[in-house]
């Protein structure tokens, strides 16, 4: 499967991604970066720096930086490093002589071409950030809503107000960082064909999936050098909070394991502004967006174990 990384690493998006390159399933053709739980400049460092750690495949998932700033300039970014730590990787450095480097060319450049260069519906995005680039890419190339396979999201709330948000009470992180793009790209779903699997902080929220501490030990006894990384970057959120959880893992098992999920298609529309900004509304029964609503937790935790070793 071909698949691009859009992230924003953050802890969750670093486990995406070692998990990503951990599955000869994967073909990673490029992880773009995104303004989100830190700058872009910190979270292109950190792509780079946890694909050099991981070893093996580092040529086979080049880096491009994305958006450092929402689409609407007059927005400041929203960051998350008191969750995340200052460098966005529990204060973890997994690669401290780092060798690699940036690709040249822009994100929205690179998933320009790459879908030009490609077949229709041969490549996947997995966005788990802010959706900025993924809008940027719809403005400039509305032709992509149909030429992508899937786009698997981390972000929203679909349960209409029974989950709190982790922002406001309304509003999932990654929609209320840049919610302009967010409406974009779920509006490309109703109007252009765009298909969307989402994954909200209704269901990546669930307490089965979260890591604490039994789980931690779990991973670092696996001893790989994917484990080993994945290990010393959970252990900063550990020691400031009861548990963490893998929100960012959910949009990526989407993808690899469809089958542990229970879905629901929905019509969705999101709030840009107020005091509702970055709220989805949702109507089930049919719609413009495949949401995530259950999930085996037994089976999500087997495979992220069975990821990491």
């Amino acid at each position: 499967m071909k698949v691009v990384l859009d992230m924003d690493p953050g802890i969750d998006d670093a486990m995406a991604l070692l998990l990503t390159l951990n599955n000869s399933r994967l073909e990673i053709l490029a992880v773009t970066t995104v303004s989100g739980n830190v700058n872009v400049d910190k979270a292109t460092l950190n792509a780079l720096k946890i694909i050099e750690a991981a070893g093996g495949r580092c040529g086979q998932a080049p880096v491009y930086r994305g958006a450092g700033r929402p689409l609407n300039k007059r927005r400041h970014p929203v960051y998350s490093e008191d969750i995340h730590g200052r460098n966005g990787l529990g204060n973890v450095d997994p690669s401290p002589r780092l060798r690699a480097k940036e690709e040249k060319t822009s994100a929205v450049d690179k998933l320009v071409e790459l879908l030009s260069s490609h077949k229709k519906k041969e490549i996947s995005i997995v966005a788990t950030g802010p959706l900025t680039n993924i809008a940027m890419l719809l403005q400039r190339e509305p032709s992509a809503a149909k030429k992508l396979n899937q786009l698997y999201i981390m972000g929203g709330i679909y349960d209409n107000g029974l989950t709190k948000g982790n922002v406001t009470k309304h509003a999932e992180f990654n929609f209320f960082c840049d919610p302009e793009a967010a409406k974009i790209v779920i509006d490309n779903a109703e109007r252009k064909g765009l298909s969307i699997i989402a994954s909200g902080l209704d269901i990546t929220s669930t307490s089965a999936c979260a890591i604490r501490n039994d789980e931690l030990g779990m991973i670092c006894s696996i001893r790989s050098k994917i484990a080993d990384i994945a290990c010393k970057i959970l252990q900063y959120p550990l020691r400031n909070y009861s548990f963490f959880n893998l929100h960012d893992v959910f949009a990526l098992f989407s993808l690899l394991y469809p089958e542990i999920f229970r879905t629901q298609r929905c019509r969705v529309r999101v709030y840009t502004s107020g005091r509702h900004r970055g709220k989805c509304v949702v109507s089930y029964g049919n719609g413009n967006v495949q949401v995530n609503r259950q999930v085996n937790s037994v089976r999500f935790n087997k495979y992220l174990l069975d990821g990491l070793a």
